[in-house]
């Protein structure tokens, strides 16, 4: 049984296409993943720095 090169190099493509979609996902799935620890670091900065800043006034006008 003979295989068409032409064939053959087709499937590859094909499969290296699919391939490239499939770690493109992962990649922006990832991606976005870390976006969003980075939202919730930057929100519980701003409430760590608010917290701070209310003990402070509320030290200084005791």
């Amino acid at each position: 049984m003979t295989v068409d090169p032409d064939m053959e190099r087709n499937v590859r493509r094909t499969v290296g296409i699919a391939a490239m979609r499939r770690i493109r996902r992962i990649v922006d799935a990832e991606n976005e993943l870390e976006a969003q620890k980075a939202r919730w670091a930057r929100r519980i900065a701003l409430a760590l720095l608010a917290a701070v800043a209310f003990a402070l006034a509320w030290f200084a006008f005791r």
